[in-house]
């Protein structure tokens, strides 16, 4: 299988790498030349290619472009891409908007960063003209990445939030505790090392566990204890109304990214 990039920023390059294996060549293709050659050079059966040869020869073709370049690119390739899988990871832009450019059968995706180390969530919707054999091949052809959900493209903005945006807001948590614990006297290292397994032990054990997030935090906190002082100061802070508002700001963003 010829599977096509076009675009090889960081969520192309992140699918890219987790995709490599035996009998998949990738082709590459980046506006910037040297941006491809970095990616090929880190991925044995690939190689870089121009944007015709890209078209012609991918059996299914990605498009690893931003939001704001993805209608220039469908105008420039418009009707001499052949009838292939087109696989679109552009927020904010649907299927039909795509379908209306090209004379392509159109699958929209929405993975997050860590598909590229085979740990990712990544959510699909189908246009038209696919058999279900097909569905289940790409989806299959996706794990290689981490989750896969096919789910209804109206839905897809909600949860993208969660699965795509969501773990950029967890950063910038984890990051704050860091600093903290830098100002407590420890070295940066080792509290990065501490809070990047705190929250790494902490997911897996609400995943086996069965309990919900607050069930499980409520269960540390221990009446006159002192992780209740430190979880009242994020209620008193609204952490819910601050997490809350972040969601809703970057869902209506995804919403006007047409």
């Amino acid at each position: 299988m010829k599977i096509g990039f076009i675009g090889t920023g960081h969520m192309g390059a992140s699918l890219a790498m987790a995709m490599q294996g035996e009998r998949i060549e990738l082709l590459l293709n980046n506006r910037h030349k040297e941006k491809a050659e970095v990616l090929q050079r880190k991925i044995k059966d690939s190689r870089v290619v121009d944007l015709r040869e890209c078209l012609l020869e991918s059996d299914i073709l990605f498009l690893g472009v931003k939001p704001i370049d993805m209608d220039p690119l469908l105008k420039e390739i418009g009707d001499s891409i052949p009838n292939k899988p087109l696989v679109s990871m552009a927020a904010g832009i649907s299927i039909e908007d795509i379908s209306k450019r090209v004379p392509s059968r159109i699958i929209r995706i929405m993975p997050n960063t860590p598909v590229a180390i085979g740990m990712g969530v990544t959510l699909v919707c189908f246009g038209e003209g696919f058999l279900e054999s097909e569905k289940e091949a790409f989806k299959e052809l996706l794990r290689k990445t981490g989750d896969v959900y096919e789910v209804e493209e109206a839905s897809i903005n909600p949860i993208s939030v969660l699965t795509g945006s969501a773990p950029v807001y967890l950063d910038y948590f984890l990051d704050s505790l860091i600093i903290a614990a830098k100002e407590a006297g420890l070295k940066e290292e080792e509290a990065t090392e501490y809070a990047l397994n705190m929250a790494r032990g902490s997911v897996e054990l609400a995943i086996r566990s069965g309990k919900s997030p607050l069930e499980l935090g409520k269960e540390v906190c221990s009446p006159g204890g002192s992780t209740i002082e430190g979880v009242n100061v994020l209620l008193d802070s609204d952490i819910h109304g601050i997490v809350k508002k972040a969601y809703r700001a970057t869902l209506n963003k995804n919403k006007k990214m047409v």
